[in-house]
């Protein structure tokens, strides 16, 4: 996804756009004991392009292929291990990618900043399982101490945001259909 369709503005050439990424990524005991290919599709999925700052994004499999020129089975079969190692959910039906510890490292820490990630995550494909995995991860890595208030609101917005349908508010809405 581009960042203009993303927040409906245009995107500005001059404002660089940046996500942290641990310098202990390298001597992480899980990360140290991956073959190269996988800490880069891991480093890749940090710094690409495509990412959010929540880490709750599309993108294709053929897009990583395209950019860092691996074929497309070596990219899908690196999403399939790097899901089994916990760093990532993937639903290879809506390209839907999550990076499980990307709010554990920079959290949405203004109104307008946590306004933006709200627009883009109810633009996403629908995905329940993922979008609970999401809130859950929020409440994880957003109420830690030390946090801004911002930071620490964050869950509860999502909650509020995105809280699942009652089975009785699906099943009237079943009936209204």
């Amino acid at each position: 996804m581009l960042d203009n369709t993303e927040t409906n503005k245009p995107t500005r050439p001059d404002v660089p756009r940046y996500f942290r990424v641990a310098c202990h990524f390298w001597s992480d005991e899980k990360v140290a004991t991956w073959p190269d290919s996988q800490k880069l599709l891991a480093l890749y999925l940090l710094t690409t392009k495509h990412r959010t700052l929540e880490g709750y994004f599309v993108l294709p499999p053929q897009y990583i292929a395209a950019d860092i020129g691996w074929p497309l089975r070596r990219v899908k079969d690196m999403l399939v291990k790097l899901e089994g190692e916990g760093f990532i959910r993937f639903d290879e039906k809506t390209n839907l990618l999550l990076i499980r510890n990307a709010l554990r490292y920079q959290q949405p820490d203004s109104k307008n900043v946590q306004k933006a990630v709200i627009a883009r995550v109810r633009n996403l494909p629908e995905n329940l399982e993922l979008l609970t995995d999401f809130l859950a991860l929020a409440r994880v890595h957003c109420l830690r101490t030390g946090l801004s208030p911002y930071a620490q609101g964050f869950p509860a917005l999502l909650e509020r945001e995105f809280r699942p349908v009652s089975n009785d508010r699906q099943e009237v809405a079943r009936m209204v259909v």
